[in-house]
């Protein structure tokens, strides 16, 4: 029986067992659930907190470059020159006859003024008169001898012809030899009237322009031989002043290929001072270049200097002014390539390599009349080895910007 309650009883501790053992199953089940939720909340945290990491840009396609736009404008050329006024006529005042100085023209001394037909110095003229005066006395003999022999020739043939002589007498029976000769003694004493007429005149030593003195060497009393130095003179009607000018400026001047005799350069000038003096005009080009500097040399001519305020030896400022070009484009030096070519920014972000016609250039700028508009993009940026249709991207310069470099360059 009690062997039987046993096996009766077996199922119940069984039973038993078992629900004590789902608590102990909870137990180690619960931490394991914390443990998972504490990581997924630690990764979901850690998720939250990382960073995207940073997205490299593609690198742009094309060499980037800057642009600018010109518009056309007027340019006159212009230089600048130095010189000093010099006279345009310039004399050593010499005596052609011999004779003692007896007076002087008061204006006949260094810095005077006068006019063209002044005595500036009279020699002595007694001795000249006296040779006039032998000289017509010698012009009446020769004229009386002349008439003589003239005479005596027509009797000749009065008498041939009365006497009714056939056929033609002869040049001696006619008196002709003497006749001949009557006329040379006339013409030899004609000219030596004349002479003698002229040595007196030279005695009134005259002007033969309107001028200054620079200089006298003589003075009242001092006996004169021919060919005797006197003094110095200068025209004053008109002034010269050499400028000197390299191979550059007379290019830039157009002065090789141009007319100046009737087509002179307008020049103003200036003193020490910065104070416009005077103006003149180029009126030739020298043809020697100085063997010291190899510099050119244009002369330019000032009308009444004097009377503008100027004096020889001045020291002058000089600014020319050369042809004016309308509707030309000026490029800087830096943006021209060989050739007469320019970088262009074309449609479809390529390079466009444009030829142009320059019209005039200087240093710094290059000025063009075709090949270009307002509207093409010039290429600022200098390019090592440009290429036609090389691929470009053009850097984002403001509006104000181009309009900045727009008037810069035109300036």
């Amino acid at each position: 029986m009690i062997h039987e309650f046993n096996r009766a009883t077996h199922p119940m501790e069984k039973i038993s067992h078992q629900t004590t053992d789902k608590p102990s199953f909870l137990k180690r089940l619960i931490p394991i659930v914390i443990i998972l939720a504490a990581v997924f909340i630690l990764l979901q945290f850690m998720s939250a907190m990382k960073t995207e990491p940073a997205k490299v840009p593609e690198k742009p396609s094309g060499f980037l470059v800057e642009t600018a736009q010109v518009e056309p404008t007027s340019v006159t050329t212009q230089v600048s020159s130095q010189g000093t006024l010099q006279p345009k006529r310039q004399i050593n005042l010499t005596s052609e006859i011999t004779g003692r100085v007896l007076s002087m023209n008061p204006a006949f001394t260094a810095g005077g003024m006068f006019q063209q037909g002044e005595v500036l110095v009279q020699l002595d003229p007694a001795d000249y008169e006296v040779a006039v005066a032998r000289a017509e006395a010698s012009l009446a003999s020769a004229q009386a001898s002349l008439d003589l022999e003239q005479a005596k020739s027509e009797q000749a043939q009065k008498d041939w012809d009365s006497f009714g002589k056939s056929g033609k007498p002869s040049a001696l029976l006619l008196n002709k030899p003497q006749l001949d000769g009557a006329k040379a003694a006339l013409k030899a004493a004609q000219a030596d009237w004349r002479k003698a007429q002229r040595d007196l005149e030279k005695t009134a030593i005259k002007a033969p322009f309107d001028g200054t003195v620079i200089s006298k060497a003589v003075d009242l009393g001092q006996y004169v031989p021919m060919a005797a130095p006197l003094g110095v003179i200068a025209g004053t009607d008109t002034g010269e002043v050499r400028l000197p000018l390299s191979n550059e400026e007379v290019n830039k001047l157009n002065l090789l290929s141009r007319s100046l005799n009737t087509n002179p350069l307008a020049v103003e000038f200036e003193n020490d001072s910065g104070d416009q003096v005077a103006t003149g005009l180029i009126r030739r080009l020298e043809a020697a270049k100085d063997s010291r500097t190899l510099m050119n040399y244009a002369v330019a001519e000032i009308d009444q200097p004097f009377a503008q305020g100027l004096r020889i030896n001045g020291f002058l400022k000089a600014h020319i002014t050369g042809n004016t070009y309308d509707d030309v484009y000026a490029i800087p030096s830096a943006w021209m390539m060989p050739n007469d070519q320019l970088a262009v920014y074309a449609p479809g972000d390529q390079l466009s390599i444009k030829t142009v016609r320059v019209k005039y250039k200087t240093n710094d700028y290059f000025y063009v009349d075709e090949g270009i508009d307002q509207q093409d993009q010039i290429i600022t940026t200098p390019i090592q080895a440009p290429a036609e249709g090389m691929k470009l991207r053009q850097s984002n310069s403001s509006p104000e910007e181009q309009t900045d470099i727009t008037q810069q360059v035109q300036s």
